[in-house]
């Protein structure tokens, strides 16, 4: 308990010097752009191979991914009921907001150094699933609602094949499946650029970070997190009593449902037509709500 109560005052810490450097003219929101490329391309992919070097795959691992997809589906499906007589940009906050979670750029930081590595793999695989279903399904939903034309093929697989978060995690399961172990050099690489992911994304979030909204919009947005986790502690209780899984394996998956909104869903929303300073909004808040429910999650389930 200890361990993660520290973990949760170190990224609120991290999250603070970030917003705080940002307030004093130190960094600009235009910083971010940097240090996100950094994360994309150098620290998340390092934090995949640190992560999964010791892993063997077991048929367990299939219901990690299926979890990922039942949990998009119901999110989205409660989302959009709620949001069904809402205008379209309304509705694709819903959309984008309701049913994604910010894994890469947080809950795997989060987790590192408190989670097996078959944990750590639940986590790439419910990623994986989620990934899928953000640009195929919600992109789909997404060109319905506006009238814009339907699913592409060809840009989910973009999006996958291009992920250099996601082709790691696609490697390092390949060779997992072909019992082949990467040159210690290589590892010991990993590990050494992994160390600065954790660092490097809440710093990155503090700079982004922002809470600006007037008492008006206060009962909106109670209204969504209450959705949200209303559904994702329900599908939480599921997955720990429920699924075949081991301890560590289930505990992994409950405290990544408890993670905060993709930070790709502001883009993603605006890039589709919707109200993005909303989905901003909602980004924000949920980073705070999400340290507090994975901490909470975790002290619970271990």
């Amino acid at each position: 308990m200890s361990n993660v109560l520290t973990q949760a005052f170190v990224y609120l810490l991290l999250l603070g010097v970030g917003y705080g450097f940002k307030r004093a003219g130190i960094f600009r929101v235009e910083d971010s752009a940097f240090l996100k490329s950094v994360i994309l391309y150098i620290t998340m992919p390092a934090t995949a191979v640190n992560g999964l070097k010791d892993l063997e795959l077991q048929p367990s691992f299939l219901w990690c991914f299926l979890t990922g997809f039942v949990t998009c589906t119901v999110l989205m499906a409660a989302g959009l009921a709620v949001a069904r007589n809402a205008p379209a940009p309304r509705k694709l906050v819903y959309l984008f907001s309701t049913n994604s979670f910010n894994v890469g750029n947080f809950a795997i930081p989060f987790l590192t150094g408190l989670i097996s590595t078959d944990g750590f793999a639940a986590l790439c695989l419910f990623d994986i699933a989620v990934a899928i279903y953000l640009y195929g399904v919600s992109y789909s939903m997404a060109e319905g609602i506006t009238g814009r034309g339907g699913f592409s093929a060809k840009l989910l697989l973009k999006k996958i094949f291009t992920s250099p978060v996601t082709d790691a995690y696609l490697i390092m399961l390949a060779l997992a499946a072909l019992h082949i172990r990467l040159p210690a050099p290589l590892l010991r690489l990993a590990e050494v650029t992994a160390n600065a992911n954790a660092f490097l994304a809440m710093l990155s979030i503090g700079i982004l970070f922002e809470i600006n909204f007037g008492k008006k919009d206060l009962g909106e947005m109670a209204r969504f997190f209450a959705l949200r986790y209303g559904v994702v502690l329900a599908l939480a209780a599921g997955v720990y009593w429920l699924l075949p899984l081991a301890a560590d394996i289930r505990q992994a998956l409950c405290v990544l449902l408890m993670a905060p909104v993709a930070s790709v869903a502001p883009l993603l929303t605006r890039n589709a037509g919707g109200d993005g300073t909303r989905a901003a909004q909602i980004n924000s808040i949920s980073i705070l709500i999400g340290i507090a429910m994975m901490t909470l999650m975790y002290a619970v389930t271990g």
